[in-house]
């Protein structure tokens, strides 16, 4: 195993050239894939939100029925 006891002689060598980590140049796809991702996951939450809500309309609760959901503690 090769040990390193300069890291600017390292970095700037030729075999190395800035890719200190992998995926370099690929932060901006990334972060445009992660926002596709957070719009969409929203969307369906307030899909699934809005179907289930209207599913409790439907059955149109009355203001007392809560009551019955509650335990004598």
């Amino acid at each position: 195993m090769a040990t390193v006891s300069n890291w600017i002689d390292h970095l700037s060598a030729a075999e190395v050239q800035g890719a200190v980590y992998p995926g370099v140049g690929t932060e901006g796809i990334l972060v445009l894939v992660l926002a596709v991702i957070w719009i969409g996951w929203h969307v369906m939450a307030d899909m699934q939100e809005t179907r289930k809500s209207k599913a409790i309309a439907k059955k149109r609760p009355g203001s007392n029925d809560w009551k019955s959901n509650v335990t004598d503690g």
